[in-house]
């Protein structure tokens, strides 16, 4: 454990010499050079595999879950590539039916440490923290022997560093709304052109798009680059049902068998914070819901399961559209509470500034830390009721250690429970 935290613990202290690149779209825009600069100099790991290339406003680390399940129960040799994590690193990376092994993922770190060196010698600009965590899965995968590789963007897509991949499969794109406005447009339209960029060329695109100007736009995209479309329909606004039918239909464009699939199916496990139930008496789901979309969802499976009063724990990073969030849920809450989390990429929004947006009626307390309002909602609640915590994945995230340490995640490497 020690070694493996050590480890992690360099990889992410290089993230203070590049220059907040959030902030500037032409850093932004550099991604993919810096990260193809790198991978060079540890010979070209990303050759060596096949890919099925995901991004999407919201269900992208679901969809590309239940396509690692798929390549799975084909008996494929598959990793996959997700974030953030939400209690430990380890938790971007899964091989085959577990998280990566820690003792590899150590060996794989102080590779792409020992070449960024050498990168930084030659006077080439600094990679951010999510440039080196996608250079580390790629160095990682080739070392654990396998052959497919599900790949979520991280941000947008275009300039994403996961779009290095020399060629991909499969491209899928789950939906466009809404997110990332200060860096990916101010429109949906402006989004899409950067969300489609993953189709560099010859692929099957699988979207689950539903405006027909969107459509209209990764159709014109996939005609150039000589790419096959298929648009897959959300039948009744079931979003889990919408996000298994994407998979499906990926699986499927790279010849997974359907006996294979509906095993997978049957058998896939949901990914931890994502409407996750983590407890009982009182019923605790942990949802990392954080954009008006994913909220909606939440909302509507909340619907279909209430039980008792339902206590909100909420908090989300500075710059989300937390009114509409909040908006979403208000409805069936008895009482919210606002907070923030202790870390994570952007500030939170200050608590008190979120209370301000929940009627007197329904307004709880302000927590200036998670832990503290946990521990409250946990002894209000009744044996009948419902907590949930929800805004922001890291909140989600920290808030679940409660239940699942770090180091029973490692230990296991899995960071599922049972209920």
């Amino acid at each position: 454990m020690q070694n493996y935290k050590e480890a992690v613990a360099r990889l992410v202290s290089l993230s203070n010499l590049e220059t907040p690149w959030r902030g500037s779209l032409e850093s932004l825009q550099g991604s993919l050079t810096r990260t193809k600069q790198l991978l060079t100099k540890l010979e070209n790991p990303e050759r060596q595999l096949k890919f099925i290339h995901v991004t999407g406003t919201s269900g992208k680390g679901s969809v590309t879950n239940l396509i690692h399940e798929m390549l799975l129960a084909d008996k494929r040799k598959v990793a996959s590539y997700t974030s953030p994590h939400t209690t430990t690193f380890l938790e971007r990376f899964r091989v085959n039916d577990k998280l990566v092994d820690p003792k590899l993922l150590v060996q794989a770190i102080e590779l792409v440490i020992a070449g960024y060196e050498v990168h930084l010698v030659e006077g080439r600009q600094a990679l951010s923290y999510f440039e080196l965590a996608t250079v580390v899965a790629l160095v990682a995968f080739v070392m654990a022997g396998v052959e497919w590789c599900v790949l979520e963007v991280g941000l947008g897509g275009r300039w994403d560093s996961t779009n290095v991949i020399p060629k991909k499969e499969v491209a899928v794109i789950t939906n466009i709304g809404l997110d990332h406005t200060d860096l990916l447009g101010n429109t949906v339209e402006e989004i899409a052109q950067e969300k489609v960029g993953i189709v560099t060329g010859r692929c099957a695109v699988i979207s689950g798009v539903d405006q027909p100007n969107i459509r209209e736009t990764i159709r014109d995209v996939a005609t150039e680059k000589k790419a096959s479309v298929k648009f897959v329909e959300a039948p009744n606004g079931d979003h889990r049902l919408h996000n298994a039918l994407m998979a499906t239909a990926a699986a499927q464009a790279v010849g997974v068998k359907i006996d294979a699939i509906e095993r997978a199916l049957k058998m896939t496990r949901g990914l931890p914070c994502r409407f996750e139930i983590i407890g009982h008496e009182p019923l605790v789901i942990i949802d990392g819901a954080h954009n008006d979309a994913k909220m909606k969802g939440t909302a509507n499976l909340l619907k279909s399961m209430k039980q008792g009063k339902i206590h909100v724990i909420f908090g989300c990073k500075k710059g989300k559209d937390a009114e509409s969030m909040l908006k979403s849920i208000m409805p069936l809450a008895e009482v919210i509470h606002t907070t923030r989390y202790r870390s994570g990429y952007g500030a939170p929004e200050n608590p008190a500034t979120l209370s301000k947006m929940i009627p007197k009626n329904k307004r709880g307390r302000c927590w200036l830390f998670a832990d503290e309002a946990l521990q409250f909602v946990l002894g209000e609640a009744k044996t009948s009721d419902t907590v949930l915590i929800t805004g922001s994945l890291y909140l989600a995230g920290e808030l679940r250690t409660h239940w699942v340490s770090e180091e029973s995640i490692v230990k296991k490497q899995s960071s599922q429970v049972k209920n």
